[in-house]
């Protein structure tokens, strides 16, 4: 099968090439996916540069954290799965590019049938880690501030879509007016361009000085003490990436402005596990279990039947466009999702 993989460490467009590999045999608990069409993620652009990831992963290896598809063939234990569209994020979050990929079955799900195959590829990973983010971890109520830090992204898309669908007032920053739009067009109320204005006012000044009651941060580095001083009094910040972050969440930052601003600091990942090996929970390692995602993926299917998410896909491009997809996302040209049609 074809498949891009990272052959060595660096720029996309020098450590990714496209490769014959054997196709993939499912093992107990997994299925393979044909791949219609898989997502470009922040984290594809770190693996690239071998930086810190949750995941290590040294070179060889395919890239692709999450994917939309027909199950193909099935390991033990996975018999239901075989021939449904699903959506999945895959074994270890690494092999998504590529005509074939194995997936655990703690995550894989039906496919929307409202989304065609880019939408879908571009749905699992953002809107359930947004999901969590807000509600499980951020415990996001109708009425509240909600602050989203880069709402151009993927996953920042996402959270618009999801804070307005329970009724929260939506607040987000972005860079350039043609991303600020876009957050507008997803139901922001106040859209901030923080290359022209200091976010954190304008928020203070829209809400009268009271702040956002949950704040999902994205982006990290330079944002976070703004973001901080956006936090309502008993708020919520929920540490959700690191693209402003050249120590991707590694280095240390003064905490006494968590005490001055009586606010909550809660994390998220967005994986799910039903068993968790005790070496990796030893290591901090602490996702959801499958229960949490099949009621995260109901309501998540509820909102995309009745209209109120939908994948903002800015770019498609074949397997061969990857790396300068990748690229465009590194240097923040990206509106929404960037999907790779693998079979075009």
């Amino acid at each position: 099968m074809r498949a891009l993989q990272v052959s060595k460490n660096g720029r996309p467009s020098e450590a990714l090439e496209i490769v014959d590999v054997p196709i993939p045999e499912p093992g107990p608990g997994q299925v393979r996916v044909a791949v219609a069409a898989a997502s470009l993620n922040f984290n594809d652009l770190d693996r690239c540069y071998g930086r810190v990831t949750t995941i290590p992963m040294p070179p060889p290896f395919i890239l692709g954290m999450d994917v939309c598809g027909t199950v193909d063939a099935v390991g033990e234990g996975a018999d239901p799965w075989l021939g449904r569209r699903v959506v999945a994020i895959t074994q270890m979050a690494q092999g998504g590019l590529a005509e074939y990929a194995l997936a655990p079955i703690d995550s894989v799900f039906d496919a929307p049938p409202e989304f065609d195959d880019a939408e879908a590829a571009g749905f699992v990973i953002p809107y359930h880690t947004a999901h969590l983010a807000l509600f499980e971890r951020g415990a996001l109520r109708d009425g509240e501030g909600l602050l989203v830090i880069s709402g151009a992204s993927g996953l920042g898309s996402a959270a618009i879509q999801l804070g307005r669908a329970c009724g929260a007032h939506v607040f987000a920053t972005a860079g350039g007016p043609e991303k600020v739009a876009l957050c507008r067009a997803l139901g922001a109320e106040l859209s901030v361009d923080h290359r022209e204005s200091n976010f954190a006012d304008a928020v203070l000044d829209h809400t009268g000085d009271v702040g956002a009651e949950v704040v999902f941060d994205l982006a990290g580095g330079g944002f976070l003490r703004d973001a901080w001083r956006a936090v309502a009094r008993g708020g919520r910040y929920i540490v959700g990436g690191f693209a402003d972050d050249p120590d991707n969440g590694t280095g240390g930052v003064a905490l006494r402005p968590t005490c001055i601003g009586n606010f909550s600091i809660v994390g998220v990942i967005g994986a799910y596990m039903g068993h968790l090996p005790p070496a990796l929970r030893r290591m901090g390692f602490n996702p959801f279990g499958r229960d949490v995602a099949e009621s995260v993926h109901a309501d998540l299917l509820r909102l995309a039947a009745s209209g109120d998410v939908r994948p903002h896909v800015g770019q498609k491009v074949p397997l061969d466009g990857a790396a300068a997809a990748l690229e465009a996302h590194e240097q923040r040209r990206s509106l929404g999702r960037s999907v790779v049609l693998v079979r075009a």
